[in-house]
């Protein structure tokens, strides 16, 4: 009723008749001794009686959803089980790898569960108690959250075989001017990363801010004879590329994160799984860049 500002409207959504949403409302206004709702041509609306009730059970239900996800959490944890969400990149190849060299070294392993998700839904989903840990880039507006760095992805330019850059194995962002560039959307955390880094650099690059991920980058380059600046990834592989080394980047431009909520309660496995990484990411940082090397 408050957020549909029509009886019929919310008796439908409600799968009920208007008349009986009507004198359900008649019944608890006389049940609280108060108007909650005034009529306004068509509409209705709260009044200020209605405005406290309203927002009390809006908060009411906003603690019941909290403490049955907390308690869907700890009885998943109880059964022995990390959920683990991860951006796309690591969650098909680097992860699986790491937790399998987890599980060879531990008396009693936990049972995994992966998600496949960008950053910002990832820190959204531990916010809300769906994912124990995340595997994913910083996100401003968790001040609570404990961000570890794990581990980096090298930042590289692509160009098609048929560019005149083809030809040559590195490059600097200040030998890059006069090209066309295309790199991640700055709504996203490697995209503000990457073009700061290089404008860092070269302050009057042509680039153009627009994709979200290294496939979409890749088919641009490909179409539009553009030079893409992208983390150098597995998405990569399925394109005929050429890969150029760019120099003079900070390592960490694209810098990956451990990501947990360390005020929440969790399972020994989880806390026992997290100490694991935080003792061996330089290890993990250097599997990776070997895989990865041009």
């Amino acid at each position: 009723m408050a957020e549909k500002r029509q009886f019929t409207q919310a008796a439908n959504n409600l799968y009920i008749s208007q008349p009986t949403l009507s004198l359900s409302i008649k019944q608890l206004e006389k049940e609280l001794h108060c108007k909650l709702f005034v009529h306004n041509g068509r509409y209705v609306k709260l009044t200020k009686y209605g405005r406290i009730f309203y927002d009390t059970v809006i908060n009411s239900l906003d603690t019941l959803d909290t403490g049955t996800r907390r308690l869907k959490q700890t009885i998943s944890q109880d059964a022995g089980n990390i959920n683990l969400a991860c951006i796309p990149t690591s969650v098909g190849t680097l992860m699986p790898h790491i937790v399998k060299e987890y599980m060879q070294e531990v008396d009693k392993a936990p049972h995994f569960i992966y998600h496949d998700n960008p950053s910002l839904q990832i820190c959204n989903g531990i916010q809300k108690g769906w994912y124990d840990i995340g595997i994913c880039s910083y996100v401003s507006g968790f001040d609570n959250f404990t961000f570890v760095p794990l581990y980096t992805e090298e930042i590289i330019a692509i160009c098609s075989e048929d560019n005149d850059l083809a030809k040559i194995a590195e490059i600097t962002p200040e030998e890059l001017r006069g090209e066309s560039i295309i790199t991640y959307t700055k709504d996203i955390t490697i995209g503000k990363d990457v073009t700061g880094a290089l404008l860092s650099q070269a302050s009057d690059l042509m680039i153009v801010n627009s994709m979200h991920d290294e496939l979409a980058i890749a088919g641009q380059v490909l179409s539009n004879n553009m030079v893409g600046i992208v983390a150098n990834t597995i998405y990569l592989e399925g394109f005929n590329l050429h890969k150029i080394k760019l120099l003079n980047l900070p390592k960490n431009t694209r810098q990956v994160y451990l990501v947990y909520d360390s005020e929440r309660v969790t399972s020994d496995a989880t806390l026992d799984f997290i100490d694991w990484l935080k003792a061996n990411k330089n290890k993990i940082d250097n599997k990776l860049h070997q895989k990865r090397d041009i």
